[in-house]
């Protein structure tokens, strides 16, 4: 459905009142379309309970709701008031405004009083138009998360952080890892210094294995050659002692 292309939107649930009857519901179509004077437009389907007593009334109230309200809404906006008592099935009370008759939704985070200037009819649903007669911004609701509905999924869920926050937040955890990047570079830096001293240690210090192998090596050497020396004088002396050998007489023939 072509609509589900405008999602997600801002939800508001919309009070209304008349003759004792209340009755309130969700409108996600809804938006401002004048300043001078101060005038928004909602639209409601033409079997709504709350057309009904808005044509009546004709004032209204808009109010925009926390995250926290969300499964209240999401009842409010599944139901309808001409079966079920919503305020009482979803725990939802309404107080009296200042400027007009129209209820306000209480815990909501602001609200806009409106009178009722004109009714179109647009195929399955209404335009309802709305002057703004009084608003309320109350300060203890300030900082707390407006709701979105996204059609796609039919669920309800609250903004994030607004963008300086998180770009402040970003800056914070970059700087932290910069300095833990720094903090690493420097133990690498440490241990290769010690890598190159111990190599430099080990140059300069032969292991007293080493140097008793080496000692052991030499002896060997000495002896190999105290042997040859006295292997070469035996030798030599054999030779002296031995006796010259004789001339055989010629026979005279």
């Amino acid at each position: 459905m072509f609509y589900r292309l405008f999602y997600p939107r801002q939800t508001c649930m919309l009070a209304v009142s008349h003759e004792g009857k209340s009755n309130v519901t969700v409108v996600d179509w809804m938006t401002p379309v004048s300043v001078k004077p101060p005038m928004l437009a909602v639209a409601l389907n033409n079997k709504s309970y709350s057309l009904e007593l808005a044509s009546a009334s004709k004032t209204f109230s808009v109010s925009v709701v926390p995250e926290s309200m969300k499964e209240k809404a999401l009842g409010a906006g599944s139901a309808t008031g001409r079966v079920i008592d919503k305020l009482e099935e979803y725990g939802l009370k309404l107080k009296n405004s200042k400027a007009s008759r129209a209820p306000l939704l209480d815990g909501a985070l602001a609200w806009a009083e409106c009178e009722v200037q004109a009714i179109f009819n647009a195929g399955d649903h209404s335009i309802v138009i709305g002057e703004v007669v009084e608003t309320h911004f109350p300060d203890e609701e300030a900082g707390k998360t407006p709701m979105l509905f996204n059609w796609g999924n039919k669920n309800y869920f609250g903004l994030g952080r607004d963008w300086k926050e998180k770009k402040e937040e970003d800056m914070r955890l970059m700087v932290v890892k910069q300095e833990a990047a720094k903090e690493e570079k420097k133990e690498e830096g440490k241990k290769e210094e010690k890598k190159e001293e111990k190599k430099e240690s080990e140059k300069k210090e032969t292991p007293a294995s080493e140097k008793k192998e080496s000692s052991d090596k030499k002896e060997e050497k000495k002896e190999e050659k105290k042997d040859s020396e006295k292997k070469e004088e035996n030798k030599k002396e054999k030779e002296s002692s031995a006796p010259a050998p004789k001339e055989e007489s010629k026979k005279s023939s």
